[in-house]
């Protein structure tokens, strides 16, 4: 498989970014894979079983955004 990426460069000439064109990616995603282990989908299926029994668990956007204003 054979990647083409194109580079992004700040003002200093270091490299800040890179760009794979779409077809590269998604064949670069289809040959990747990996594997979640098992404690962290309990770990998932506990927050999201904590969300569904009370909508409250999670904070609203508006809440988080004044805590790092204040």
């Amino acid at each position: 498989m054979d990647i083409h990426p194109q580079y992004t460069f700040d003002k200093n000439g270091h490299a800040v970014g890179v760009f794979i064109p779409i077809e590269e990616w998604e064949e670069l995603a289809q040959n990747l894979h990996i594997d979640i282990p098992q404690w962290q989908k309990d770990a998932l299926d506990v927050e999201l079983n904590a969300i569904d029994t009370n909508p409250d668990y999670l904070l609203k956007w508006e809440d988080v955004r004044k805590q790092f204003l204040a």
